[in-house]
C-alpha cells in the first residue's frame, strides 16, 4: 500500500467535512458489518472466501473506528485499514488504536476520490453510511473503488437508504431541512430538529391511519442518536435508491448482488401466500426489488461480489459444516421473555442457549442431536445441516466462520474485552466479542468493566469498588455482576 494514502487530504473547508467534525458520526458495532458475517454468507453461497483469522479488511468511511477497531482487536493476525475524510473522527480512531496497542490496523484521513490505485486488495470491504450520503460525483467512485480493491473471491458490504420506504422518511427530512434552513452549525441544527420532532410527534385527535404512520416516522427520527439525526435525517445530500438502481451501478463496475447481510430479510416472512407465489416466479434480482415494494423497505445492507465468481446463488445446507452456531440476539431475547412466562423453547435452541456465550461447532451440535435420539437415526429426521440452515435463514441462530475468544465464567483475575473497556470510557454503547452493540448504563457495572484488565484478583476488585462490594455479601455481588458481563459476551478471561 502506497504511503501517498497518508498524505492525501480532503479540503478542510468542505461543507461535508465540517459537518462531520461539528457532530462526529459515532459508528456502532454491528455483526452485519463484521467480516465474519461476510465470510459466512459467502461460504453458504459457494464462494471460497479468505480465512477470517488472516484476512485483509478495508472499511470506507470508517468514522471514529468504533466498528473497525474492535474487529481488529479480535483478529490479531488479520490486516485492517480504514479511512475517512473527517479529521476529528480519525484522530479518535488513531488514539484508540494507539492506546490499545494494536499493530494490525490503520486509520487514515483520506478522501475516497484520492485512494491510490496501488492501495492493495482486500478480502472484505465495508462501506456503511456512505453510499446515500455523499455527493453524486463522490458516489461515482464507490463501486469502481470496491471492484478495483476487492480480492477475486472477496465480499463487500454497502449500506444505503432504500426506496420505496424512504419516501415516508423523506417527509420528515423535508420538514427538518426547512425548519433548520437558517442555521449553519450542525449542532444547532440537531437541537432545533429535536425541538420540532418533539412537537410534531404529539398526536392530534382523530389522527387518520396515514397521519399515525407519519408520526411513527417522526418518533423513529427522534429516537435516534444525535449522530444519526445529523448525518442521516439532516444530511445534505441524502439520496435513497431503488434496489434495481443500486444493482445497475454495481454491475457497471463488474460487481453483482450476493445477498443481504441479514439473510432473514430476503425471505419475506409473513407475506400472504398469493404474494409469495407471485414473487416466486421472478428471478432473484427482480424478486428483491418487488419484495421491497411489498415491504416498503427503507434501508438495505447489501453484499456484493465480483460478477464472474458465482453462477448460482443458492444456499446449500451442506456448507454450514465447519461453521460455528450460536443463538441469535432475537432468540436470546425471546428466551428471556419466555422464562418469565414459564414457556418452553425449541430443544435445539435451548441447548444452544445453555452453551451461550460460547459458539458451538456445527459438528458438535450434530453429535448432541444424535445423542438425544432414543432410536437409530432415520432419513425422516432433518439433518443437522438442514436444520441449522433453516434456523439461520429465519434469524433464530447466528453462524460464524470463526469462534470468538469469549469465556463463559470469569477467571481468577477477570479480564474484559479491551476494546469494550476503552469505548466504555467515553460512550455507553460498547462492542461485545460478537460485535453486538450493547447499551450498558449501569454505573457500577461500567466501573467494574474499566477495572477488568486481567491484573486484579476478586478481593482487589471488591476493594477498588467499595460500597456494596464490601464483605461476604460484596463478594457475592461481584460474582453476580461478573456473570452478567459474561452473559453479554464481554469477558476474555
Amino acid at each position: 500500500m502506497s504511503d501517498s494514502a497518508d498524505r492525501a487530504r480532503p479540503a478542510a473547508d468542505d461543507a461535508l467535512v465540517r459537518s462531520y467534525n461539528d457532530v462526529p458520526y459515532t459508528s456502532s458495532p454491528d455483526p452485519a458489518r463484521h467480516p465474519d458475517r461476510l465470510a459466512t454468507l459467502g461460504t453458504l453461497l459457494g464462494i471460497e472466501v479468505a480465512p477470517i483469522a488472516t484476512c485483509r479488511v478495508l472499511e470506507l468511511a470508517c468514522g471514529d473506528g468504533a466498528n473497525l477497531v474492535p474487529i481488529a482487536a479480535t483478529l490479531p493476525a488479520a490486516t485492517l485499514v480504514g479511512f475517512d475524510f473527517a479529521a476529528r473522527p480519525i484522530a479518535r480512531a488513531q488514539r484508540m488504536i494507539g492506546e490499545l496497542g494494536l499493530a494490525n490496523v490503520r486509520a487514515l484521513e483520506l478522501d475516497l476520490r484520492d485512494v491510490p490505485r496501488d492501495f492493495g486488495t482486500f478480502d472484505y470491504i465495508i462501506a456503511h453510511g456512505l453510499y446515500s450520503w455523499v455527493p453524486a460525483d463522490v458516489r461515482a467512485h464507490v463501486m469502481p473503488l470496491i471492484a478495483r480493491h476487492l480480492a477475486r473471491n472477496g465480499v463487500a458490504l454497502v449500506s444505503y437508504n432504500a426506496m420505496p420506504g424512504s419516501h415516508l422518511r423523506a417527509v420528515v427530512w423535508d420538514m427538518l431541512q426547512y425548519h433548520t434552513r437558517g442555521l449553519d452549525d450542525k449542532s444547532a441544527k440537531v437541537k432545533a430538529a429535536r425541538a420540532l420532532l418533539d412537537l410534531v410527534a404529539i398526536p392530534v385527535d382523530d389522527d387518520t391511519p396515514g397521519q399515525q404512520a407519519m408520526r411513527a416516522q417522526v418518533r423513529s427520527a427522534a429516537d435516534g442518536s444525535d449522530a444519526s439525526l445529523a448525518h442521516d435525517d439532516l444530511s445534505e445530500p441524502n439520496q435513497p435508491f431503488y434496489f434495481h438502481e443500486f444493482v445497475d451501478d454495481a454491475q457497471r463496475s463488474g460487481l453483482t448482488f450476493l445477498a443481504e447481510a441479514r439473510l432473514e430479510s430476503m425471505l419475506g416472512a409473513g407475506i400472504a401466500p398469493p404474494v409469495r407465489q407471485a414473487l416466486g416466479r421472478l428471478d432473484r434480482l427482480a424478486r428483491e426489488q418487488y419484495l421491497d415494494f411489498v415491504e416498503f423497505r427503507h434501508f438495505r445492507e447489501s453484499l456484493l461480489c465480483h460478477a464472474d465468481v458465482l453462477t448460482r446463488f443458492v444456499l446449500e445446507p451442506s456448507r454450514v459444516t465447519g461453521l460455528h452456531v450460536l443463538p441469535s440476539l432475537a432468540t436470546r431475547r425471546a428466551a428471556a421473555a419466555q422464562q418469565q412466562q414459564a414457556h418452553a423453547t425449541d430443544p435445539l435452541e435451548q441447548w444452544l442457549l445453555s452453551r451461550w456465550p460460547l459458539a458451538v461447532p456445527v459438528a458438535e451440535l450434530g453429535r448432541w442431536r444424535d445423542a438425544q435420539e432414543s432410536s437409530p437415526r432415520t432419513d425422516a429426521r432433518m439433518s443437522t445441516e438442514q436444520r441449522v440452515a433453516e434456523l439461520y435463514a429465519a434469524g433464530r441462530v447466528d453462524l460464524r466462520a470463526a469462534p470468538a475468544g469469549v469465556v463463559a465464567v470469569a477467571g481468577e483475575r477477570p479480564e474484559a474485552f479491551a476494546a469494550a473497556r476503552w469505548i466504555n470510557r467515553e460512550h455507553d454503547v460498547i462492542p461485545s466479542l460478537y460485535h453486538e452493540a450493547l447499551r450498558y448504563q449501569d454505573p457500577i457495572g461500567r466501573k467494574l468493566l474499566a477495572l477488568l484488565d486481567g491484573t486484579r484478583t476478586r478481593d482487589e476488585l471488591c476493594t477498588a469498588l467499595g460500597g456494596r462490594f464490601a464483605g461476604v455479601a460484596g463478594r457475592s455481588e461481584l460474582e453476580r455482576v461478573l456473570q452478567i458481563l459474561a452473559s453479554k459476551a464481554l469477558l476474555v478471561g
